[in-house]
């Protein structure tokens, strides 16, 4: 049986039998992993509240070769992101970024970069400070970080070179890899009509930090675009339906009343 000590964020949990729970985690060295908390149901519970959702934890397993689940032995706080847990606004938000992340990344593998991502993910919406835009950010380059980066400088089929000011309506296509000029885009099927400044927005976006990302300011327009050409791009990497990943896990943009 081996020892694994991570730090991970708690994306959520089950209840098992009378009095365990089934834990899913994002670790930081093996990705998404999944553990039985003996007796974390039972009021004097030495796990406390570390196994709430979202919780960012540093996390000891026993992993016992063959076994799916894992066997907690301890899991300590490092942030709680107790508010975050407090009001049906910040728990939909929250859990759109955790179940993306459940959806595309790969159970047993680490990816450092989402792990990150997911975590200032969270912080961002903690300080509240535009949620709606840290989500639309966190999409945009979690589907990069999940291998999958579509370009936007230039026409995926005749390879042309966009160019500032240009008012052609583009398109999107997921299976193209990115962007296709007005002409390339008229014959093919499956496409989302974009904006120029609506690719320049996601094309920015993906090269900045993720902090200074937040001074952008994209237009509802804008931001409907991206909510399309989101939908369709996880829909295409997952190979689930796009109904998957409409209003439960996209539909963040429009921030919800109250």
């Amino acid at each position: 049986m081996a020892l694994l000590s991570t730090t991970a964020i708690v994306l959520g949990g089950i209840r098992l039998g009378e009095a365990d729970r089934l834990i899913t985690f994002f670790t930081h060295h093996k990705g998404i992993l999944k553990g039985v908390a003996k007796g974390a149901r039972r009021m004097k519970s030495r796990f406390g509240a570390s196994l709430e959702p979202f919780t960012h934890c540093t996390l000891i397993v026993f992993e016992k070769p063959g076994d799916k689940l894992a066997r907690i032995n301890q899991c300590d706080i490092i942030r709680p992101f107790q508010p975050l847990r407090e009001d049906w606004n910040s728990i939909e938000r929250a859990s759109r970024m955790v179940d993306l992340v459940s959806q595309m990344a790969p159970e047993g593998e680490p990816n450092t970069d989402i792990f990150h991502l997911l975590l200032q993910g969270l912080e961002y919406l903690e300080e509240k400070k535009d949620p709606a835009l840290s989500i639309m950010l966190f999409i945009n380059r979690l589907i990069m970080y999940s291998g999958y980066q579509p370009h936007w400088e230039s026409c995926q089929n005749c390879r042309q070179i966009f160019k500032s000011g240009n008012r052609q309506t583009l398109y999107f296509s997921a299976s193209a890899g990115g962007a296709l000029c007005a002409h390339c885009g008229s014959s093919a099927v499956t496409l989302i009509p974009m904006s120029h400044g609506t690719r320049a927005f996601l094309s920015a976006s993906q090269k900045m930090d993720y902090a200074k990302a937040h001074r952008l300011r994209p237009s509802l327009d804008i931001q409907k675009q991206c909510e399309a050409i989101f939908k369709n791009t996880l829909a295409y990497i997952t190979g689930k339906s796009e109904q998957r990943f409409t209003r439960k896990t996209v539909s963040a943009f429009q921030t919800p009343s109250g």
